[in-house]
């Protein structure tokens, strides 16, 4: 008797899948999607699940390529590994402009009256303690709070302005 496979199993497989993409996606900086298949070992079909998943996660972008072949790679937000230190004051303002938005950094610096530099490194630091997440338009890296962070940086917010009001009715 046959008994199909389980959400969780294909969750399984797609993961396992994901990982055999990255590793090969490590190994050089362009992939063609056929050239991928064959490596990896996987079905066209098994391949591009994993691979729209990588790319909804934004691990994975995919580059220009030639005619209708798809070209992949890993994808690279250009940030710096530092330390997850404590946040800088325009760290701090750089989070706080994200809060309920995504920007590419250059619009950030215009609007934050800094240079791209600068907020690539607070990004960076943003990056070090979890804190955002990227995604590729074209060329462009967009970059957003992590939902959790921006509903734990909500809270926060609520309940400085609760205390605030209580010190003020005391």
């Amino acid at each position: 008797m046959f008994n199909p496979p389980t959400v969780e199993d294909l969750q399984e497989t797609r993961r396992a899948n994901e990982k055999l993409v990255l590793a090969a996606l490590d190994s050089k900086p362009e992939w063609v999607e056929t050239e991928l298949a064959k490596t990896t070992g996987l079905a066209l079909s098994h391949l591009r699940a994993a691979l729209a998943s990588l790319l909804d996660q934004g691990r994975v972008r995919r580059l220009p390529g030639t005619g209708t072949r798809a070209v992949y790679g890993l994808a690279d937000p250009g940030l710096a590994d530092v330390p997850a230190t404590p946040l800088t004051p325009l760290a701090k303002k750089v989070r706080t402009y994200l809060e309920g938005r995504a920007d590419s950094a250059l619009h950030m610096a215009e609007e934050l009256r800094s240079t791209r530099e600068e907020v690539m490194a607070s990004l960076s630091l943003l990056n070090a303690h979890n804190m955002i997440t990227c995604t590729f338009v074209g060329s462009l890296v967009i970059f957003r709070l992590k939902e959790a962070q921006a509903l734990l940086d909500q809270k926060d917010s609520q309940k400085e302005r609760v205390e605030g009001k209580k010190k003020q009715v005391a």
